[in-house]
């Protein structure tokens, strides 16, 4: 039996995939979280097969999540969701421990095929995302790829290039600073760059400041 944990600080996504997996033989859901703390005391007494591991969370971030799960329970295969499909996301979470990367609207076929594939010592990847990769092996979209933004990274975006704190950016926004930190690794990741000169840099190159 492959026993699944979803943890995704979205409802309709948890219901979505408890839907897809319930009437599958030998895979069972046996527990959701929303919350990654909730997850880590869950796994101090019990050991699922998988996790399908949402990797932008309102507590923490899921690439470190994910690295910190594999560092104490390698057992244990991690997939993580997204609805981004950039590389950096991708080659992040491979790095840190993950055997799998979906995006969330995933099939059924999918997500049932990469399951079975981790739990099977194999790594996972949708065909598309390969693709991606393979393409940006040889260069063809690294200077002309332009990385998708929410509104909030891009608010986020605007006040790092303004040179406000990740305090300051938190006040003007209502957010916690802890949120600022996380959208400004995931900058980072969506734009391949290690800090925030990088960033600024390559958001004027793509046109993404002005």
């Amino acid at each position: 039996m492959i026993n699944i944990v979803i943890l995704d600080d979205h409802l309709m996504v948890l219901e979505g995939l408890q839907s897809m997996l319930n009437s599958q033989q030998n895979i069972v859901v046996t527990n959701t979280f929303s919350r990654g703390i909730d997850l880590l005391t869950f796994l101090k007494t019990e050991t699922p097969s998988i996790i399908l591991l949402d990797i932008n969370l309102p507590d923490s971030n899921g690439i470190d999540l994910c690295k910190t799960i594999t560092n104490l329970y390698p057992q244990i295969n991690i997939i993580g969701l997204s609805n981004f499909s950039d590389t950096g996301f991708i080659k992040n979470m491979i790095r840190n421990g993950a055997k799998g990367y979906l995006l969330k609207n995933t099939t059924k076929d999918e997500l049932i095929k990469a399951i079975k594939a981790v739990n099977y010592g194999k790594t996972y990847l949708p065909v598309i995302l390969k693709e991606k990769l393979l393409n940006e092996s040889f260069g063809v979209q690294s200077s002309t790829f332009i990385p998708k933004l929410t509104r909030r990274e891009n608010e986020i975006l605007t006040c790092i290039a303004e040179e406000l704190t990740n305090t300051e950016i938190a006040k003007q926004l209502f957010i916690s600073t802890k949120t600022v930190e996380s959208h400004r690794k995931n900058l980072h990741q969506k734009f391949g760059v290690r800090n925030t000169a990088g960033l600024i840099k390559e958001a004027f190159t793509k046109g993404l400041l002005n």
